[in-house]
């Protein structure tokens, strides 16, 4: 999750959602990514919404995973400094080649702006860009580079999603 500014990553074990939301209300976040495996491997990836109210947490959206290819794998571990801000390009968002449940998603998991990526390289250097590519029917590649066009951290394919609340 190094590429997520402003995250940290915490080893789950056999901890409850609910201490998981102590734990992020602790730090003074507001959100938990937790990513379940299938058979041993990394198959979802869950967004919940933490509130000091409630004392645990809501499902928001589940990203689907059908493959995934870790940094250390080719793409570089690493941005050199964490990036200041996420963001997925306008056209991304506006294209109707992937769906709208797979953009939201990314987007409020990854606190991500939408912007046009040549203005936000401009104005601010330490932006990671999201890149999303069909690869086949139904499965998208989602990638991370930076504002010269260098990838980092992890890919992920992503074969569906499911927007729990709004």
């Amino acid at each position: 999750m190094a590429v997520i500014p402003n995250s940290v990553r915490i080893t789950r074990g056999k901890a409850t959602l609910e201490l998981l939301a102590l734990e992020a209300l602790d730090i003074g976040a507001d959100r938990i990514v937790v990513l379940r495996n299938w058979k041993g491997n990394p198959r979802y990836i869950d967004l919940y919404m933490v509130t000091p109210l409630s004392r645990g947490a809501s499902k928001i959206c589940t990203l689907v995973l059908c493959g995934y290819k870790l940094a250390r794998e080719g793409t570089k571990k690493n941005p050199p400094r964490s990036p200041s801000v996420i963001v997925v390009p306008v056209d991304i968002v506006v294209s109707a080649t992937i769906p709208e449940d797979i953009v939201e998603c990314l987007v409020r998991c990854l606190r991500a702006q939408v912007a046009s990526s040549d203005e936000v390289c401009r104005e601010r250097g330490n932006v990671l860009l999201v890149d999303i590519a069909v690869k086949r029917s139904r499965i998208f590649e989602v990638s991370f580079k930076d504002c010269k066009g260098e990838h980092y951290g992890p890919v992920l394919r992503i074969c569906g999603a499911k927007i729990v609340s709004t």
